[in-house]
Order: structure tokens, then sequence, then C-alpha cells
């Protein structure tokens, strides 16, 4: 195994100098390794695009290289710097690797809510710079009355609804000619909302003594300046009656369950992580072929990367941070500790309280 190594290693540094010397080849990949032959061989896994050299250095480079934090209502980014010796491998990657998918590719139906679909949802909602508690709205039907297409479709209608009902109106007059011929003007408005959300896509097991089929139902997080100053009776009135008015099914237990609003309380990580509980928890009711499970709405007003404070932070400030994070994620997982002094990014999902705890060890002084 190890002169297979030594041989593709050997192969990579004489195919990059012929490039150099000659300059042909220039953005080829570089020559994979052959499967040894003949019996009683050791049967090698494929190798990735990346050179068994980098990842070797990459752990070993990566012990002098400082970094950042960047501090969130309920998330820790911890970001590490390159060192020399990597910046010039990725480039070196970049020259003579495999073609990168910058170009874009066409992605297939989705059939089901992965685990990278679950890992992007997890970083939008711990980059989310809004420190206003969210309300927690869960938007219901009759079970088997609607579609999976017809649902997306109502939420569209209720976002337009809350820009109407929670936002800024712009209007505008604009000339145009009417079918007579004649020149006249007209009011175009248009409105801006003030609020932001990100929801959840889910259905009904199906089953019950009063069950038609699954259903679809949305769990949705709004953050909204105006609903803090707002009686949570009248408000949970309004938000209903907008919702039946969407699906067109009204009477007295659709404006009582087709709507609920819950206000926050505590700690947002524990919010946030209800949206994602659903997923580990209740696989029954992930949706089968209905497209998006999650989403945002009015992304600008998320402020998503926008950190609330950002610290530098030195090699060793860097390797104490680490050893925290993958004892608390192995602890969480259940699982043996990983390694993640070497990544570029680690995302940690955590209390205020227990930030303020951390940059204290690590001798960071909050301001």
């Amino acid at each position: 195994m190890k002169n297979s190594q030594k041989l593709y290693t050997d192969q990579a540094s004489q195919f990059a100098d012929e490039i150099n010397r000659t300059g042909e080849g220039a953005g080829q990949a570089l020559p994979t390794p052959h499967p040894p032959r003949g019996r009683g061989a050791e049967p090698e896994r494929p190798l990735s695009n990346k050179l068994i050299l980098g990842r070797d250095g990459r752990k070993i480079g990566s012990r002098s290289t400082g970094g950042s934090i960047e501090i969130y209502p309920s998330m820790l980014v911890r970001k590490r710097d390159y060192s020399e010796m990597e910046d010039d491998y990725y480039a070196m990657v970049a020259r003579f690797g495999k073609k990168s998918r910058v170009g874009g590719s066409i992605r297939g139906q989705i059939d089901h809510f992965s685990n990278a679909a679950r890992f992007r949802m997890l970083k939008v909602l711990g980059k989310i710079g809004r420190e206003d508690p969210p309300y927690m709205v869960t938007l219901t039907y009759r079970s088997g009355s609607v579609t999976f297409d017809q649902a997306k479709k109502d939420l569209k209608n209720f976002g337009k609804r809350l820009n109407r009902q929670f936002g800024i109106t712009h209007e505008t007059i604009e000339e145009f000619t009417n079918k007579a011929g004649f020149q006249k003007l007209r009011k175009r408005r248009k409105y801006e909302g003030k609020w932001a959300g990100v929801w959840r896509f889910e259905v009904t097991t199906g089953r019950g003594k009063r069950a038609r089929g699954a259903t679809p139902h949305f769990h949705i997080l709004i953050w909204c300046d105006e609903w803090h100053g707002m009686n949570l009776e009248e408000l949970d009135y309004r938000l209903s009656e907008m919702w039946c008015e969407v699906t067109k099914d009204g009477g007295e237990d659709r404006m009582k369950y087709g709507c609920n609003i819950k206000p926050s309380m505590g700690d947002q990580s524990k919010i946030k992580n209800y949206m994602l509980g659903h997923h580990g928890k209740k696989t029954d009711q992930e949706a089968t072929g209905a497209g998006r499970h999650w989403g945002k709405l009015n992304e600008d007003l998320l402020f998503i990367g926008k950190p609330s404070k950002k610290y530098s932070i030195t090699p060793d400030q860097r390797h104490k941070l680490d050893r925290i994070s993958r004892k608390l994620i192995a602890s969480r997982r259940s699982q043996e500790e990983r390694c993640v002094s070497d990544l570029k990014e680690t995302h940690t999902v955590i209390s205020p309280y227990d930030m303020s705890r951390i940059l204290k060890l690590l001798g960071i002084k909050q301001d």
C-alpha cells in the first residue's frame, strides 16, 4: 500500500515537472493509480483528486496557523488561516487538478431531506445575525385537503400578505396606453416586508382515526420587531384569518387550529434545534418528492453572515478551541472524538453563556 502511494506521488511530481518544462498538458487531470494486479494483491481504495502529500501536510501545516472567531446569537464559527504550504498546494491543485464545478451542474429532483441539506440549514440558522427572539408559527391543513404543489403556493401567498400587513408600501405613478389609444396614469404599489423567516416543510403520517392521508404543514421561525409590541391573541387572530383566506378554507375550527403562533423564550439555539429535530426524531414526516424542504423568506433582513462580534485568535488559542469543539461534538453525537484542527471552518451550536465562558478560557476579553 505504501509503495503504491509513493509511486503515485512520484508520477504526479513527474507529470507537474513535464508541464512546467514543455507547457503541454495544462488543465489535464493528474494521472490516477492503477489497481494492483495478480493473485493475493490487496485491493486499493480509489484516491481523491487531492495529493497524498497535501493531505498529510495539511495537518502538519495547520499547527502554526491562527484564525478568527465569529460570534452569533446561537453559534460560534471558527475560521482557520491557510499556511504558506497550503496556499502553494491548493494553487497547484487549481492549476493541474480536476476541473472544478464552477460552471454549475443541473441538480436532479429533490426526493428527500438529505444530511447535506440539513447541514446547510443548520449553518444558515446559526449564522443569522438578528438578536431579537423569533416567533414559532405552524401552518396546517385539513387532512388530505391539499397537494404538495398547492401548499408551496399557499406559503408564497401567505408571505405576500405578511408583506402587505407588516411592511412598507411604495407607490409609483406611471403612464400607460389603454385599449382606446389614450394616455393615462395609474398607481403601482409595491410592498416591502419588515419581517424575515425560515420555513420547514413536513407532512403528517396519515395515520389515525380521522386521517385521510399524508397532509403538508409548515414550521416557520419569524423575526418581526412589530410583533413584540402587539397582543399575542390579536396577532394570532390576524394570522389565522390571513391563512384561512389564503387556503380558502374557513370556519371556527380552522381559525383555532389552522395557524398557531408561540413566542420564543430563552436560548435561541434550542429554538433552532427544534426546526432540525423533526428530521432526526420524526423521519416518517419527511416529504418525499415534494421539492425543497426548507427555505428563507425576506433573506436580506435575516442578516446572514453578519456576526455581532469577531475576534482574532492565535494558534495556541485555536488549538484549545478545537479541543473543546471536538469533545462537545462527540458528546452530543455519542461518537468518538474527531480531529478538527485542519478544517477550514467549524460551526458549533452553543448558548451565549457558554460562549462567554469559552472566550474567558481562551483569554479573549469581551468589549
